[in-house]
């Protein structure tokens, strides 16, 4: 897999990167909220550089959300219709498990519990463990709750190396004493790296993971999920 694409709108900046025979070239949006304005016309900046086509990329990866509701949707439009255009797979990644291996990638730690805020009190939340197939494996499932009806961790995973990513920390000892657990280091919050967005797609298109631009969805984690 040599030429990947990524597509990350969900948060305040846009931005998008090339990897080309091993080389990343990337793009980022000046201001905040230019996802309408900037995505498509990054990409082309990327593929006119590189002097291919659209056709040309083996690969797009797009972050998939939880997110800004409006960026994620323009994200996953952007990805629809270039994977419509060129018949291109596509590997919808979520920013959970992706906040997941930036911490385990910067932090040397084995597992990770991933909060993020949402609206109305409530938090985004994932656990993850560090997988040499998946780049991190999903413990349970994601959720959004308010932090009293976060599911406890399952029995086997209670064990205190844990490390803590996200901004949604502001209420760690209440987070950690409802999920039965606790952390050895955190919380970790840094931008996503358009390198492992490009990384994690090509190990989940790797994994089976890649679908068609009908079947692309944001990841919005709406449902009650529990762990099983």
């Amino acid at each position: 897999m040599c030429t990947v694409l990524t597509i990350d709108t969900s948060s305040a900046k846009c931005s998008v990167s090339l990897k080309l025979g091993g080389k990343l070239t990337e793009r980022t949006s000046e201001s905040q909220r230019q996802s309408a304005q900037r995505v498509l016309p990054m990409i082309q900046e990327l593929l006119s550089e590189a002097g291919i086509r659209v056709s040309d990329i083996e690969l797009i990866a797009v972050v998939a959300g939880p997110g800004s509701f409006t960026g994620v949707r323009i994200g996953i439009a952007v990805a629809q219709g270039l994977s419509l255009t060129a018949e291109l797979p596509v590997v919808a990644l979520s920013s959970l498990a992706l906040q997941a291996m930036l911490t385990l990638s910067d932090k040397q730690c084995p597992k990770v519990l991933v909060c993020e805020e949402a609206r109305e009190g409530e938090v985004y939340f994932a656990a993850y463990q560090q997988s040499d197939v998946l780049g991190v494996e999903l413990i349970g499932r994601e959720q959004v709750a308010l932090i009293p009806n976060l599911d406890p961790l399952p029995q086997g995973m209670l064990s205190g190396n844990w490390c803590l990513a996200g901004n949604g920390w502001a209420r760690t000892s209440e987070i950690l004493q409802q999920l039965e657990s606790e952390a050895v280091a955190g919380p970790y919050n840094a931008p996503l790296r358009n390198e492992l967005i490009a990384e994690l797609g090509v190990l989940r298109y790797k994994c089976g993971e890649a679908v068609a631009a009908a079947q692309l969805r944001p990841n919005y984690v709406k449902e009650h999920l529990v762990y099983t």
